[in-house]
């Protein structure tokens, strides 16, 4: 059994994360407000535990070694900035393999999915796609600069983690 991170709501610059320092996962709740409110996202109590979920999945990748392997591959200086955004998105597509089964099997086990919370979460990945954030905040988009996946690659893997299950699709 995996350990339990602590989680930390604070108001900071940042949004939400995963310290692999301090294995804590830090949630300032006025992200969701700007998801809705910036990026037009669905924010219902499902998909705010989506995305927890997601940051829980960094935890994972953290106990795993997936997130001190991608470190190390930044280290090495062997990659291009555009090669390293592509296992970025890889590692966050990750993450939300890991929230997709949690929301798979914790639906199997306890039945807490409503009418419009799969629609929720995947309006809430779709926010958060690179090519989503940069079309509103540049006005372009520049495939090659995307550190968290498309909106479409975010979507798939929500829809899809939800309805397979299967977790050796999720190994990078």
């Amino acid at each position: 059994m995996l350990p339990n991170p602590p989680v930390v709501r604070h108001k900071q610059q940042w949004d939400l994360s995963t310290g692999p320092s301090d294995e804590t996962v830090y949630m300032d709740l006025s992200f969701f407000q700007e998801l809705q409110s910036r990026f037009g996202a669905k924010v219902t109590e499902f998909s705010v535990a989506y995305v927890l979920a997601h940051e829980m999945g960094h935890h994972v990748q953290n106990i795993l070694g997936t997130l001190q392997k991608t470190e190390q591959l930044r280290r090495s200086g062997r990659y291009s900035q555009a090669q390293l955004n592509k296992v970025s998105v890889a590692t966050e597509l990750q993450a939300d393999f890991y929230a997709g089964l949690w929301a798979r099997y914790t639906d199997d086990r306890a039945r807490i999915l409503e009418p419009g919370d799969i629609d929720a979460a995947i309006s809430a990945a779709e926010a958060v796609g690179d090519d989503n954030i940069m079309k509103r905040s540049q006005g372009y988009v520049n495939q090659e600069a995307f550190t968290h996946g498309s909106s479409a690659q975010r979507k798939r893997m929500v829809y899809e983690r939800l309805h397979s299950g299967d977790i050796r699709q999720g190994i990078l």
